[in-house]
């Protein structure tokens, strides 16, 4: 690329952010407003599910449990795997917020707890959808293959490993890159 191309990219690309900015602070509240405890991420995987098939990535649900993998393949050229933990803590959220959460939820031992996104993973679901419809709508300035991954479980140590354990490796492309 030369200089003026990535000038004109930079310019269409901040152009794009802030059409998107607002959708996205609707999704980031939305998600803020009602975690899911580790390996329970089930609306929060179909919320970054169906926001992958709005801008056609090839979608995978239910890898390991409630695991996420969207594929965009763009002609020849590396793939790239970005990933965004979904779940949030057992903790109740005092930050008075218009969107805080009040969910409460039972543990994997039964117990009733508060839940919240303590630890910004409702952020890192919301850049990562961010991202995915970035790299749709502008397929014309890269090439290879991006894997959007929505993690279940990071917070128990257990998310990523039930992801392999369910072949994630093998099922999709650019499995030497991981």
């Amino acid at each position: 690329m030369t200089i003026t191309q990535i000038k004109v990219f930079n310019a269409k690309l901040d152009s794009t952010l802030e059409a998107i900015l607002p959708e996205m602070e609707e999704i980031y509240k939305d998600i803020h407003r009602n975690p899911e405890l580790s390996m329970q991420e089930k609306r929060t995987a179909q919320i970054a599910a169906a926001y992958l098939n709005k801008y056609n990535w090839e979608v995978t649900t239910g890898i390991g449990g409630t695991g996420v993998v969207g594929i965009m393949k763009n002609g020849e050229g590396s793939t790239v795997m970005l990933r965004a933990d979904m779940d949030g803590l057992p903790i109740t959220e005092a930050t008075g917020l218009p969107y805080a959460s009040t969910v409460r939820a039972k543990d994997e031992d039964g117990r009733e707890v508060g839940v919240s996104h303590t630890c910004g993973h409702d952020f890192h679901v919301t850049w990562l959808m961010g991202t995915a419809r970035l790299l749709a709508e502008h397929k014309d300035q890269w090439s290879g293959t991006v894997l959007a991954v929505f993690q279940p479980g990071e917070e128990v140590g257990r998310g990523a490993k039930a992801m392999m354990d369910d072949d994630m490796i093998n099922r999709f492309p650019g499995r030497t890159s991981f």
